[in-house]
């Protein structure tokens, strides 16, 4: 994380605190989620910061004396924090106003393949912007997840983007991405591994989710 980032406030330990107690860990999800799901380290998006906080303690098998995230930083109105070396990888998540999940993403310690994840490969990729269904498609007898999208990050093509948006049920959707690690420099589609999960609010549903959050 760049040097803006500060240590968390005592604010932030304390809501943790108040919020764990001795079954703490009966409390928060511990069984193993598919990587397709919602979530990252049982963090969805619209959790309160004791909620999320509570689930990476407890999911990431953190340890007394590692509550706080090892970071923040503010961006406008929001809150991004960062846990560093966790086994998983680095996790940042981003609290829209500072009080609600809007994004987490995952930077994997131990990144799988896109084969691992059941993404489909695709070869007609145009640009940014642009993207493939994959439709299910079976490849050397393989069936993919026909449920996402294919495109890049950016128009620089550097980085294959996989991503779905599921609705939620306050009218804003959720969208569900996997990022490649960077294209080799000569274009080609060489890299297989997945740097990245994301799990966030559908750009352009901000407001809607802002005012689900408010009505709550």
């Amino acid at each position: 994380m760049k040097k803006g980032l500060s240590e968390t406030s005592n604010v932030l330990v304390v809501i943790l605190l108040l919020a764990l107690g001795p079954h703490a860990g009966a409390r928060a999800q511990t069984s193993a989620p598919s990587e397709h799901d919602a979530e990252i380290l049982g963090v969805r998006v619209g959790m309160d910061v004791p909620t999320t906080l509570q689930a990476v303690f407890v999911n990431a098998k953190r340890k007394p004396g590692e509550e706080r995230p090892d970071a923040k930083r503010n961006e406008g109105k929001d809150v991004r924090v960062l846990y560093k070396k966790l086994p998983q990888g680095e996790l940042q998540i981003v609290f829209a106003e500072g009080k609600w999940v809007k994004e987490v993403v995952l930077n994997y310690s131990a990144p799988p393949t896109y084969e691992d994840l059941r993404l489909a490969p695709t070869s007609s990729m145009g640009g940014a912007g642009t993207s493939d269904t994959a439709v299910g498609s079976l490849v050397l007898g393989k069936k993919y997840d026909d449920r996402y999208e294919i495109g890049y990050t950016s128009d620089r093509k550097l980085e294959r983007f996989w991503w779905r948006d599921d609705p939620a049920p306050d009218g804003y959707r959720v969208r569900v991405g996997f990022i490649s690690e960077k294209l080799a420099g000569n274009g080609q589609l060489a890299a297989k591994t997945i740097a990245r999960k994301l799990v966030g609010v559908t750009p352009g549903d901000e407001e809607k989710f802002k005012r689900a959050m408010g009505s709550h």
